[in-house]
């Protein structure tokens, strides 16, 4: 009987969780992104700063060999715009070598004829690329760039006529919430599903401009509705929600049963996946500042022992994992961190999201 890829990968995940290897791997190559959006929790203001500040190419290729060697096989390049860095050609294609299998994120903008047919005779297992709005009138409020919704669409156009495999996603707030249903008929004449990021996180270092962008939570729960609304009434599933931007998740969606419900991380966070920065810390997921370790001054494999026991050591929300609408909430560790300052703190407003959401699913 032969076995699919996607048994196989599931094995894979349930077997590396078991023995606490790290599958699944994020490296952030850059902060820098030639786009300004409200709501990221990465870009730096200061760009030329940011990119003194940048791991070489040299340092990445060294770094992806000994998480090789150490047990990684996904591994996802994002940013910042991965393609703003200058020698990304010359990471990926050392990466590409190694046999890794690749996801790509960006926005989109800067894919190129040239770029988009280099990618196409190294395919990367896909690119997920992120729509901001369905009009120039409204990446202009997003992105503070009207020209990027049609490089963007440009991009797209590009990348599938070289057979690569696209994903498109979006992270809804206030200045796009009502583009929702424009985007997602934009997708479809591609033939692509349109994932949605609804919970836009605060800043991962300690700012919060990001939360002045985001919807409210009664804001949300109305939005999931109308995305349920839109599937019913197109007779499709071609919208759908992400809480999660993070490779690892979209990987062991199929093995949450392994997951201790004593466990704060309700995820593969530091069981078989890690994610490293743009400074070169290594950290459970994107939202997360901390728990870190340094894999590049002290070895992948240190940093990721050291990870794990850090992670073993973050206490559980007694408030949350006793709460009456946990079935309505997806809270986490960096989500209550980044609310809250605290692990151990609940999170007024995710508190008061799973109360919307009950209400309107009444």
């Amino acid at each position: 009987m032969s076995t699919t890829w996607g048994t196989l990968s599931g094995r894979l995940v349930k077997n590396s969780m078991e023995q606490k290897l790290p599958l699944i791997g994020e490296f952030e190559l850059t902060g820098r992104c030639n786009l300004s959006c409200g709501m990221c929790y990465v870009n730096c203001l200061n760009q030329k700063e940011a990119e003194k500040k940048e791991r070489s190419a040299k340092e990445w290729i060294g770094l992806a060999k000994e998480a090789f060697d150490a047990g990684m096989l996904f591994l996802l390049l994002t940013g910042g715009e991965i393609f703003i860095r200058k020698d990304f050609q010359v990471i990926y294609e050392e990466l590409a070598m190694m046999g890794f299998n690749l996801t790509l994120y960006t926005n989109g903008t800067l894919i190129t004829p040239q770029i988009a047919s280099w990618l196409g005779r190294v395919r990367p297992s896909q690119i997920e690329v992120t729509l901001y709005g369905a009009s120039q009138a409204t990446y202009k409020k997003v992105c503070g760039n009207a020209e990027g919704f049609s490089r963007t669409l440009n991009g797209i156009e590009l990348l599938l006529a070289q057979g690569i495999n696209v994903q498109v996603r979006t992270s809804i707030i206030k200045e796009n919430v009502d583009d929702f249903e424009n985007m997602a008929e934009l997708t479809k004449k591609f033939g692509l599903q349109l994932g949605i990021v609804n919970y836009i996180s605060p800043r991962r270092d300690g700012e919060k401009p990001a939360q002045n962008t985001r919807l409210s939570p009664k804001e949300t729960a109305l939005l999931e509705k109308r995305i349920e609304e839109y599937n019913i009434r197109t007779d499709t599933s071609h919208a759908y929600v992400t809480e999660d931007t993070s490779l690892a998740n979209h990987t062991q969606e199929q093995s949450c049963q392994l997951y201790d419900i004593n466990d704060p991380f309700q995820c593969g966070s530091a069981k078989n996946s890690f994610w490293i920065t743009w400074e070169g810390k290594m950290v459970p997921c994107s939202f997360m500042n901390q728990p870190s370790t340094l894999p590049f001054e002290k070895g992948f494999q240190t940093a990721w022992k050291e990870l794990i026991k850090l992670c073993s050591l973050v206490p559980v929300c007694k408030v949350c994992s006793n709460c009456e609408l946990s079935e309505y909430c997806a809270t986490c560790p960096a989500k209550l961190y980044n609310e809250t300052g605290s692990f151990e703190k609940a999170s007024q407003y995710l508190c008061e999201l799973a109360r919307e959401r009950k209400q309107v699913m009444v």
